[in-house]
This record gives C-alpha cells, structure tokens and sequence, in this order.
C-alpha cells in the first residue's frame, strides 16, 4: 500500500469574512455616534435664530412643549417641582430652555425665574440654526 507523505498547506487569510466584520464594526460605530448625540429634552418646534451656538459641556434641559407642559430632562415636572429639582443640581451646570416656539411668553419667563430662583444663573434657549 502507497500512503501519500503529508504536504503542508500555507495558511491564508480569507478576505471575505474580514470584510464582514469590518463592515459590522463600521455599523456598530455609526450606531453609536448617534446614540451620543441625541438630545435631552423632548423633541419641540424650535424657533430659528442665526446667531445661534453649540455647547459640548454638561447640562440640565427643560422642555415646553406647545401645550405649556414642562419636561426636565425628559421626565416631567411642574413649576413647582421644577424649582425643588433644579436645586438639587448644582449651581455652576447650565441650563437650556428648550421651549417650543408656540409657548405663551409668560410660561418662558415662569421657568426662567424658577431657575434663577433655584441658584442656577448659567441659562440659554435652544434654537434651530437659520435657513438661508
């Protein structure tokens, strides 16, 4: 009987299913960009302003939406809980008033003073950047 010797092969890579995953990592990595960047408050009509910035730092966000309802941090309060809850913050972390642009100007200025009376002085309102 006649038994072949033992030939050894080169490995080799198989491109096809590194492609794969690399294709899955991809995903995965955009998919998690997008988890980052979503906002705190809840989503409302904006007003459009074009002076408007951008911040990266920490903050609080409340939201008014067109019914007058008030959401910090998209759990919901009223005027009087809101001044209780942003006093437990503290008092150097910003705060953006993020308000639908059909809320009464009354309402704004009650959340406005409820949390400067809170002891938080570093405010600003979302806005939607200008269409040219």
């Amino acid at each position: 009987m006649h038994v072949k010797a033992f030939t050894t092969k080169r490995p080799r890579v198989e491109m096809v299913p590194l492609i794969d995953m690399f294709f899955l990592l991809l995903i995965f990595f955009i998919f998690g960009v997008f988890s980052m960047t979503m906002q705190q408050g809840i989503l409302v009509d904006l007003p459009t302003a074009q002076t408007g910035t951008s911040s990266e730092e920490e903050h609080l966000t409340i939201s008014i939406d067109a019914g007058g309802a008030l959401w910090l941090n998209r759990q919901p309060v009223t005027l009087n809980t809101l001044g209780i809850a942003l006093r437990q913050s503290a008092p150097e972390q910003t705060v953006i008033i993020n308000a639908d642009r059909q809320v009464a100007h009354g309402t704004v200025i009650a959340v406005l003073d409820a949390v400067r009376q809170a002891g938080l002085s570093r405010v600003s309102f979302q806005t939607d950047p200008a269409q040219p």
